[in-house]
């Protein structure tokens, strides 16, 4: 027996060496240095740590995921915090029918069938069941809601569980749906006995494996399945082994994996739910106590930030990981680059470590057919500006582990840097287990050795890249060379805050300037650091040199020290001279212990945007010619929004005579960093010549404009680029009325405008605020009818509001509990829309918001501005002078007058008309602007 075991042990670890030689080029792992690292180190591969994935669940079913390299069970614990799986256990008479015992329950009508001899003797005779029903999954994202592929989707499958003599708690669980459970074999709560179990499936694979835990105190049953497939994807990178049986491994092939599910895929996108995240991290925390393997957290789920580093959920982890700063904490830095200022919720914490995505050229070339020569920041990457994030960019794009039910294995995003990150955590633990195995590793104390080790890349930025591409080989051997010295020991982490305008105290992380135009050269900007006491004395003192990168960002101070518990600045000037032209000023500053060791301390990042300037002097229009972007590279233009604009025209063209190659788009933010739309791409194979949007309502502030050489070019890109502000004015806001059938409009430009007039009225319009609280999710039932075309929702939060979700889900469902239109927030503003079916008269729908705050306590004020759609506009007069065009002469006055009538159709009391007017160009018929107005009867 013996020998029998150490023969499965060599052969898997055999196996988890062969499969490291051969070059993976579905999962990358040379360019990080694991391929070589596992080669030279294969004991070293993740043994002795656990990764919890904090996601939409891990399938522990799938090649892959069921063993590690050294032959034990891969998934050690599953556990289910968003409440998708929660089955309610009622009690269970046992009696006999027709020589069967059966569980019944009269009030809910359950009965399934059993043979008592065949189970497992009962505590007390004690019994409870409960009942999984198809239609549990009718808004599942997997869409495998008919679980046995019978074609039928209300099927029911029984369960009975109790205590049973031994002191444990099993569920018999009717996997084949045969209404009968004497062929069915006990099942325990994962984590003690490992089990788990599909439903048979007649067309083929199980779509899920589920596994369970027992809650007698909570009379429920919690199901644990990923029907969303993200998280076992992010395990497989982690730390899968012999994925798909072929020999694929993730990055830690010998680290354990707990599941812990944060994401009812029930909801639109996997959305987390109040308190989910919240109640996992407090379980890593408790497991990472009470286990002796270090824990290492991959948490590739976020929103977008509006306050950078300051949300609840952040303050939450900022309180958590002072008190444990043994539990590592990987998180993806979001996708909703390449803009600047970027970087999401919560990644932009300062206690987590937070990952940017890289396309390697291997995986582009054989996973997505693109022919780049080098390795490239992928384009929805976030990128920092307030705060120091990311800490690095990892891998992002990968084959890996999925449920059956999903056709995609492939897939992208800082969801996959965030678990190759975490897998990079896992193999150096898992050394220094080894090598150093009396010294505990502080989280940040690896994060620093991860930035500090990382290859940096000069073709981008600090902001996009953070301190480079992580690197295991460079890691090792810095993270030995500071355990040899004891540096763990002398180790400090350190807050740093300065001046940013952007955010509502003018304070971040970084010196952040978005409008560098104001800037004399005269000022003096302050970093103000202050030292976090982690290494737990009140006595300390240290000096510090300073060091800067960049030659536009004057050092005042050469060197500077920290007392004891005082706070210190750190002085800087901008060099005017040196910010002539347009464009993006990042500067990194150094502080290096003032010792023979010179040891980096803590850095301090400033960014300096100076735009372009629209004004009469350039007729509020610019244009690039003949520029270039290399392949899957961006290139950056910052736009002022001039005073007096009410839109702005972006084309993206090339030369039609030219044979230079263009395969490109762009990229359009607002003055926060929110993303406002991705351009279609222009393409000269198919003789694109032009990309022309128009954008309205823009906000005051610098927008940013990125060129993105599109990852399957070819070649370099050459395009032209064209901004061009248009100015009309609004000059009253009353609404339109039977009193007031007029609106004045004003051109602020010096150059005479004309349009033609079309205006419509759409349908109806109600506002109205809602107070949304972490109690419940709130549910407001309405109906349309036949003169109604549809029914869209605008939903605004404050920032501050905002700040206290995780996730902000909504959903429109039908009477039998469909979702027929799914959306969420992934900044403080959204919208959802509902059309009216054409085949009937009327019909009843919910809509239902689902907000996820960070604590159940909280609540949040949210405006919502509904809009009912006419099946069929109806037309509005709109003159001036009595003619359907409008010539806008700089600096004058003109009147647009409007003929209506109240439409037929009802509208609520608390209604009003809702229409736009549409300014079109008398040459091309394009709209250059359009304006909402209102209208009261």
């Amino acid at each position: 027996m013996k020998i029998r075991l150490l023969l499965l042990i060599l052969f898997f670890i055999t196996t988890s060496i062969v499969a490291q030689v051969n070059e993976q080029t579905f999962l990358s792992l040379k360019d990080t240095g694991v391929e070589e690292f596992i080669r030279q180190h294969p004991e070293y591969d993740g043994r002795g740590t656990i990764i919890l994935v904090l996601d939409t669940g891990v399938d522990m079913g799938i090649d892959g995921l069921t063993k590690t390299s050294t032959g034990e069970v891969k998934v050690i614990d599953a556990q289910d915090f968003t409440g998708e799986g929660d089955m309610p256990i009622v009690e269970a008479d046992l009696s006999s029918k027709d020589g069967k015992d059966i569980f019944e329950n009269d009030e809910k009508g359950y009965s399934v069938f059993a043979d008592k001899n065949k189970m497992l003797k009962s505590a007390d005779d004690n019994y409870w069941m409960s009942v999984l029903t198809e239609t549990h999954l009718i808004n599942s994202g997997s869409g495998a809601q008919d679980l046995n592929g019978n074609g039928v989707k209300d099927d029911k499958y029984f369960m009975v569980t109790y205590k049973t003599a031994e002191g444990y708690w099993v569920v018999y669980f009717d996997t084949n749906g045969n209404g009968d459970l004497s062929d069915e074999k006990p099942l325990r709560n994962y984590k003690e006995n490992f089990d788990s179990f599909t439903i048979q499936n007649k067309k083929g694979l199980t779509p899920l494996t589920f596994a369970l835990n027992i809650f007698p105190e909570e009379k429920l049953i919690s199901l644990y399945f990923d029907d969303g497939g993200h998280g076992t994807h992010c395990a497989g990178i982690a730390g899968g082994f012999n994925i798909g049986d072929v020999g694929i491994n993730g990055v830690a092939p010998g680290t354990k994996i707990i599941g812990l599910k944060l994401g009812n895929n029930n909801y639109p996108g996997g959305a987390t739910v109040t308190e989910s995240m919240k109640k996992a991290y407090l379980y890593a925390d408790k497991i990472s106590k009470e286990r002796k393997e270090p824990c290492i957290v991959s948490m590739s789920f976020g929103i977008g930030s509006e306050i950078e580093g300051k949300s609840e959920i952040e303050k939450f982890l900022a309180d958590l990981l002072k008190n444990n700063p043994y539990l590592y904490v990987s998180t993806s830095n979001g996708n909703e680059g390449p803009g600047l200022s970027s970087a999401g919720l919560p990644s932009s914490s300062n206690y987590v470590f937070s990952s940017g995505a890289v396309l390697t050229k291997e995986v582009g070339r054989d996973d997505y057919g693109s022919d780049l020569p080098y390795d490239i920041i992928l384009h929805f990457s976030s990128r920092g500006g307030e705060v120091s994030k990311p800490d690095v960019v990892s891998p992002g794009a990968a084959t890996s582990t999925v449920p059956n039910f999903d056709n995609g294995d492939r897939k992208w995003g800082t969801s996959m840097s965030c678990p190759y990150s975490s897998g990079v955590m896992a193999l150096l633990l898992s050394a220094a287990q080894k090598e150093f195995p009396d010294v505990k590793i502080p989280s940040q104390f690896l994060f620093k050795v991860l930035r500090e080790s990382a290859t940096y890349w000069n073709q981008y930025t600090v902001l996009d890249e953070g301190a480079g591409f992580i690197n295991v080989l460079n890691a090792y051997e810095l993270l030995k060379k500071y355990l040899k010295s004891g540096e763990q020991n002398k180790f400090e982490t350190y807050t740093v805050s300065s001046f940013a305008p952007n955010q509502p105290d003018n304070r971040a992380r970084n010196l952040y300037i978005r409008d560098g135009s104001f800037i004399t050269g005269d000022e003096v900007f302050s970093f103000n650091i202050k030292r976090d006491n982690s290494i737990k004395s009140d006595k300390f003192y240290r000096v510090y040199n300073l060091k800067c990168d960049a030659d536009w960002l004057t050092l005042i101070q050469k060197k500077n020290y920290i007392r004891n518990d005082q706070v210190t600045a750190v002085n800087v000037k901008v060099n005017k001279s040196i910010l002539k032209e347009p464009g993006l000023y990042t500067a990194k500053i150094s502080a290096y212990r003032d010792d023979a060791s010179k040891t980096p301390e803590f850095d301090m990042l400033a960014t300096v945007l100076i735009p372009y300037e629209f004004n009469s002097s350039n007729n509020y229009s610019m244009n690039w010619k003949d520029q270039n972007v290399k392949q899957g590279m961006i290139k950056r233009y910052f736009i002022k929004i001039p005073a007096g604009q009410n839109s702005m025209k972006v084309t993206l063209s090339r030369d039609a005579s030219s044979n230079k190659y263009s395969r490109c788009r762009y990229f359009l933010y607002d003055n926060n960093g929110v993303q406002i739309d991705i351009s279609r791409v222009l393409y000269s194979v198919t003789k694109d010549e032009k990309v022309e949007n128009y954008y309205y309502d823009l906000e005051p502030g610098i927008y940013e404009v990125d060129i993105d050489g599109f990852f399957l070019a070819n070649d370099s890109s050459t395009y032209n680029l064209g901004i061009q502000f248009l100015s009309m004015q609004r000059v009253d806001p009353k609404i339109i009325s039977s009193d007031h059938k007029q609106i004045g409009f004003i051109n602020y430009f010096n150059e005479t405008t004309s349009y033609n007039l079309n205006a419509k009225m759409l349908g109806y319009q109600r506002d109205y605020d809602l107070t949304v609280t972490g109690a419940s999710t709130y549910r407001m039932p309405f109906t349309l009818v036949k003169a109604e075309g549809s029914k869209e929702f605008f939903f605004t939060l404050s920032k501050e509001d905002y700040n206290k979700v995780t996730d902000f889900a909504y959903q429109i469902i039908d009477n039998d509990g469909k979702a027929i239109s799914k959306g969420g927030l992934s900044y403080r503003t959204g919208s959802l829309s509902v059309d009216m079916p054409a085949d009937k008269d009327s019909v009843n729908y919910i809509l239902e918001l689902i907000p996820a705050f960070a604590s159940k306590e909280l609540m949040a004020n949210l405006n919502v501005k509904e809009l009912t759609y006419f099946p069929t506009p109806v037309s509005v007069d709109a003159k001036n002078n009595g003619r359907t065009s409008l010539t806008l002469y700089p600096n004058n006055i003109k009147n647009v007058d409007f003929n209506f009538s109240k439409p037929e159709q009802t509208m609520p009391a608390d209604a009003s008309g809702y229409g736009k007017i549409y300014f079109k160009s008398p040459s091309t018929d394009k709209t250059e602007y359009e304006l909402p107005i209102n209208f009261k009867f």
